[in-house]
């Protein structure tokens, strides 16, 4: 699929009845991904792929973060997702577009959160530092997040994701 009109159109086709976007640290795409996704009757679900820092406006060393999804539940989380995102660019780009706990927490309401992938804070945390301090930035996230916490679970046969996902479906329940 080559544009966002032939993915709303497919994903109609193919009888779906959502479609989510999650740009990676903005939200550029969502104008276009919206009108698409309507045009065919299909409910667009918006997020980013925000970077999640430890100090968000520290520009002394240099924190990336990690790759975090949010969606929007609702337009009340499309307008926390916006405030996030311009947040990144305004506060706390340095070298990446960037946020923190802190803002993630003021910004929370009506949003949705997954864990990320084998670089976001749960998966890099078990794989390079150790399982209780994954388990405890689990735990922040589901104190903020509740019912809206999504644990997500990669299989692309590689040997990281095998080895973290065990754990993860373990935490998980």
């Amino acid at each position: 699929v080559s544009s966002v009109a032939e993915l709303a159109k497919q994903a109609a086709d193919l009888g779906m009845n959502a479609l989510a976007i999650s740009d990676h640290g903005n939200m550029m795409g969502a104008f276009q991904f919206v009108r698409e996704a309507n045009k065919n009757g299909i409910k667009a679900i918006i997020g980013a792929e925000l970077n999640v820092c430890r100090d968000h406006q520290n520009r002394s060393v240099k924190d990336d973060g990690y790759p975090t999804v949010l969606l929007a539940k609702n337009k009340d989380g499309y307008h926390e997702l916006t405030k996030l995102s311009s947040k990144a660019y305004t506060d706390g780009f340095y070298y990446v577009p960037r946020i923190d706990k802190k803002a993630v927490e003021q910004y929370s309401g009506d949003l949705i959160v997954l864990t990320g992938n084998l670089y976001g804070e749960i998966a890099s945390l078990l794989l390079n530092v150790g399982e209780i301090q994954a388990e405890e930035a689990l735990i922040w996230w589901k104190s903020i997040f509740k019912d809206d916490l999504y644990i997500e679970i990669m299989r692309h046969g590689q040997e990281n994701e095998d080895r973290v996902n065990e754990t993860l479906v373990a935490l998980a329940e």
